[in-house]
């Protein structure tokens, strides 16, 4: 018989009695080793043995319900490649019963696919449910409000949709509630306020609508709160300001369609330092009540706000306020940290316009903007796009294959490319795969050199690769002047793309390509919308 060891976390046995191969079915039989009659079914449906079945009712209830969401899981082929004696390593035992179930398998290898088995429910005495990072999807099932016990709830960077359950109200031990980075549509239950125990409650990047509701003004624990990208409609509740004042730090709201005032309430929030408030429809001033406060960002930009910017704003690091309806001058304490500004100091209609604050003077600038609308780009960081920089090849293959995305729909997924110096976490290894499979960038000797720079003539070879409007030229045809010692190849490719319209060289009399100079962003940016438009049909 199976014993667990002594302690409060007996951490591991549990895996060991799920996940003991060759031990034989109890069902209707008897241990002659120990005398014990088995439990049926103690089994768990394969041949496990819980020690002492008949005094631990409840570990046989969990046995059964992890094998459960075990074969849930391993029906779907999309799971074929789990390793699931690393996944229930981290599944432990207290007092006889199963307390944290973390199944994050980006941890140990591919990622869960398929629905969230109800039988987690079942799992009556879980403090922790960890499920993220994976590539679940559908629905949040409601029985996951039979986890009274909860303390930790954790379902985020997955593909989840259907509405929050109001189910969720039942967890009234959650201290965390992270469902953000899914595809969570409907409103914000109400029920919410329930969790009268949360500190942290993160919802960001759903499709989430409707008002947010004033019982989240119940949350009086709540130190962190994020609710951007979304759809929320409606006023910011005045019950916002009864959240913990001593440790509250982050307050998200931007990129939704809030209306109405900014609430005076939110001063109450006394260690308040970030406050995110743009992209949204808010109007009327500045409530004198955000002079409490001393910020280290404070971004309102983008909305409907009237009146002066009150001098009593202190901002330590970044204050954006643009496009908005503020009339009179900006404060002079604010010029030095007001990111989306740069006229003269009386007179704030001096806003940068678009998505980056350091284009507005390049030639390229509307290109630059259109890839950033067309969703290609995000720029470099902190409304930056960096126009100067010289182009990587791993920034060239994101670029390439969300250009290709746009244009014929997402790629099939690539074949397993290996390489040589791409770690298997590298943000760009997905566009690596793709780019290398399809010949979209070269692969010498198994490198992809993710951090190489692009020339225009391997940017000629990338956009003819990738684009199926755009060939090289059967033969060359002698167009440029500056190609001596540039591949035939290459040669054929640019003036492929020089016929096209995509680009007219370098200089003139004689025409010049400028083959191994370097490509940077903002040029980038233009090959590329020339390229779409054209694959596009468009002008």
């Amino acid at each position: 018989m199976l014993t667990p060891p002594a302690g409060k976390w007996r951490h591991g046995w549990l895996i060991l009695t799920i996940l003991a191969a060759s031990l034989t079915a109890v069902t209707g039989s008897v241990s002659a080793q120990t005398g014990t009659a088995p439990f049926d079914p103690a089994g768990c449906s394969d041949g496990t043995w819980v020690s002492s079945p008949g005094a631990n009712p409840g570990l046989v209830a969990d046995c059964i319900a992890l094998v459960a969401i075990r074969n849930h899981f391993k029906s779907n082929p999309a799971n074929a490649d789990i390793r699931w004696n690393s996944l229930w390593r981290v599944t432990n035992v207290d007092q006889g019963r199963v307390v944290n179930l973390e199944l994050n398998s980006g941890i140990f290898g591919p990622r869960i696919s398929g629905t969230i088995p109800p039988e987690i429910g079942n799992l009556t005495n879980l403090t922790t449910l960890n499920l993220a990072d994976n590539q679940l999807t559908g629905d949040i099932p409601a029985q996951l409000g039979n986890l009274t016990n909860l303390t930790t709830l954790d379902l985020s960077g997955n593909e989840l949709s259907g509405t929050i359950p109001p189910e969720i109200g039942n967890l009234t031990n959650l201290s965390s509630l992270s469902l953000h980075i899914n595809k969570l549509t409907g409103s914000i239950p109400p029920e919410i306020g329930n969790l009268t125990n949360l500190t942290l409650l993160n919802l960001f990047s759903n499709q989430l609508s409707g008002t947010i509701p004033p019982e989240i003004g119940n949350l009086t624990n709540l130190s962190g709160l994020d609710l951007h990208s979304n759809k929320l409609t409606g006023p910011i509740p005045p019950g916002i300001g009864n959240f913990d004042p001593k440790f509250m730090d982050l307050l998200s709201l931007h990129s939704n369609k809030l209306t109405g005032p900014i609430p005076p309430e939110i001063g109450n929030l006394t260690n308040l330092t970030l406050l995110y408030l743009s992209n949204n429809q808010l109007s009327g001033t500045i409530p004198l009540q955000l002079g409490n406060l001393e910020f280290v960002d404070l971004f309102i930009h983008n909305n409907q706000l009237s009146g002066e910017i009150p001098g009593f704003l202190g901002v330590n690091e970044t204050f954006r306020f643009c496009h908005n309806r503020f009339t009179g001058a900006l404060p002079v304490h604010l010029r030095t940290v007001a990111f989306d500004f740069s006229g003269d100091v009386n007179d704030i209609s001096s806003c940068y316009e678009g998505t980056f604050r350091d284009d507005d003077d390049n030639t390229h600038r509307a290109n630059i903007e259109q890839i950033a609308d067309w969703g290609i780009t995000q720029g470099c960081g902190q409304e930056r796009f960096c126009p100067s920089r010289t182009v990587t090849r791993a920034q060239m293959a994101a670029f390439l294959h969300r250009a290709v995305t746009r244009l014929y729909g997402a790629p099939d997924p690539a074949g397993e490319v290996q390489f040589t110096d791409v770690g298997t976490d590298a943000w760009y290894r997905s566009y690596a795969q793709w780019a290398a499979a399809n010949g979209v960038i070269g692969t010498p000797g198994g490198a992809f050199d993710p951090q190489g720079p692009v020339t225009r003539a391997d940017m000629a070879e990338m956009l003819v690769a990738a684009f199926d409007n755009l060939s090289a030229s059967p033969e060359l045809q002698g167009l440029f002047s500056d190609v001596a010692g540039i591949p035939d190849t290459a040669i054929r490719a640019m003036e492929g793309i020089y016929d096209a319209g995509v680009t007219t060289g370098c200089g003139t009399a004689p025409l010049r390509y400028c083959p191994t100079k370097e490509v940077t962003r903002a040029q980038m940016a233009s090959f590329l919308v020339r390229a779409v438009n054209l694959a596009s049909g468009d002008s």
